[in-house]
Parts: structure tokens; C-alpha cells; sequence
């Protein structure tokens, strides 16, 4: 009994020593990740205010934290649709070492403005090319306004949806409409195969006035006419031309094709 009582007080000891050592080692880890995975606003071309950039900042590190995934979020008064503006994208991502990125760049030279998001890691996953594109849509009219803040809002909030529901749910069976018209066809029908069979039904046919046993064909006879031959000319062969097309960009990230406003 003594034996089993020492050795129940040397697990419990063990076990507040883990305990402790754990809860020291959290702070270290936040600490960690933190280095590596962040929210990054840098409005160079100052087109958002302050406090407007602070309200971005939340709903970037709501993406962060839910998602393991940094948000960047750049605007430059310099780079033009006519410069390599994929290029300096990509070479702004490549200056930190989180790899799980979504990123949204806006050129605001005068007279060749443009805006790009793009994916990169998990992100090029779960916004591809073709939400990309959706989300640049939704921005557009709110770009050319000049209302930045709430186009980037909508960046934020689209991004955020997008990384909760994988690509395959954009398919329109999983539409909220869609299966609004499915469930009313699923319920329309049994009513109306059941007004269809409420009515009387047809208990004569040609069978009811005609006596099979004593009719018969007592003749029949074929005259012949005419034939009518219609000729078609032979198709030429001009040595038809087929036509194909091929797909571009690299694979290392998802891309909306850029917008101009």
C-alpha cells in the first residue's frame, strides 16, 4: 500500500512538471509563429488613413489566426499595368518567410493604375485563379470610385470566406438557389402525378365496337408513281486549318489576372 502511494505521488510530480514546462513553452511558440506568419499593410502610395488601416489590420489577423495564413496588402504609387508588375508582386512576397500568403497590390500610377491578387502556399489552394478573378470583380466598382478602403474590405472579407469553404463547394449545386428550385420541383411533382391520375380514365378503345373474329382485309393493292434522285456536289478538301491554344503563368502561385481603374 505504502509502495503504491509513492509511486501515485511520483506521477503526479511528473505530471506538474510537464504542466509547467508547457506553459512556459507557449509564449516561445506564439513568439515562433509569429515571426514567420504576419499581417502586412504597407500603403506607400497613401491612398487609406490611419484608422482605416487599422480596421484592415483586424480583419487580416482574424485570416491569420483561423487560417495560418499572412495577408499582405500593398499599394505603390510607381508601378503601372505597363511595368513588371507581376514581378514586383512576386519579389515583395519573396522579402519574408512566410510561404501561406494572399496578397493584394495596387499600382496607382497616374493614367495606368492597376490591382492584382494573388495566392501563394495554402492560399493558392483555396483562392485559385478563378476566385481571384471574383474577387477583383467585386472590388472594381468600388476601386474606380476611389473608395480604396471598402474595396480592400471586400478583399478581406471574400479572402476570408474563401479560405473557410474549399473550391469545390463553388460548384452551382451547392447554390442556395439551386436547390431552392430542386427541393419546389421535388415538391411539385408528386402533386401534379397525383391531379393527373384524380381524373376519369378511358374504359373504350377500337377494340369495344369491332368484332375480331369476324373482320378481315378482303383486298389491298400498290401503284407506283415516280422516283425523284436529288444529287449533292462532293465537299472539297481545302486542307482545313484546326486551331489551338495553350495556358500561361507558373505554378508557384494563384493569379486574377490583374484589373485596370
Amino acid at each position: 500500500m505504502v509502495i503504491r502511494r509513492k509511486q501515485t505521488g511520483y506521477i503526479l510530480k511528473y505530471l506538474k512538471y510537464i504542466f509547467i514546462i508547457s506553459i512556459a513553452i507557449i509564449p516561445f511558440l506564439a513568439a515562433y509563429k509569429a515571426a514567420y506568419a504576419k499581417t502586412i499593410i504597407q500603403d506607400d502610395a497613401d491612398i487609406i488613413s490611419t484608422d482605416e488601416e487599422k480596421k484592415l489590420q483586424g480583419l487580416c489577423d482574424k485570416i491569420l489566426n483561423e487560417y495560418n495564413t499572412s495577408v499582405y496588402i500593398w499599394t505603390d504609387s510607381d508601378i503601372s499595368g505597363s511595368s513588371s508588375f507581376g514581378y514586383a508582386m512576386e519579389q515583395f512576397v519573396a522579402t519574408y518567410p512566410e510561404k501561406n500568403v494572399i496578397i493584394l497590390m495596387v499600382g496607382m500610377h497616374p493614367g495606368d493604375r492597376i490591382y492584382e491578387v494573388q495566392g501563394y502556399g495554402i492560399a493558392q489552394e483555396m483562392i485559385n485563379n478563378k476566385r481571384c478573378g471574383k474577387i477583383l470583380d467585386e472590388m472594381h466598382s468600388d476601386m474606380a470610385d476611389g473608395n480604396y478602403y471598402s474595396a480592400m474590405q471586400t478583399f478581406c472579407e471574400k479572402s476570408y470566406t474563401y479560405m473557410g469553404r474549399h473550391p469545390r463547394f463553388d460548384s452551382i449545386i451547392f447554390s442556395p438557389v439551386f436547390q431552392l428550385i430542386i427541393c419546389l420541383i421535388a415538391g411539385i411533382a408528386p402533386v401534379v402525378v397525383i391531379a393527373y391520375n384524380s381524373g376519369g380514365r378511358t374504359t373504350t378503345n377500337s377494340h369495344t365496337y369491332l368484332d375480331i373474329n369476324n373482320s378481315r382485309i378482303i383486298g389491298s393493292f400498290d401503284r407506283y408513281t415516280h422516283t425523284t434522285v436529288k444529287r449533292t456536289p462532293k465537299p472539297r478538301d481545302n486542307g482545313g486549318s484546326g486551331s489551338s491554344g495553350s495556358g500561361g503563368g507558373g505554378g508557384s502561385h494563384s493569379s486574377g489576372g490583374g484589373r485596370s481603374f
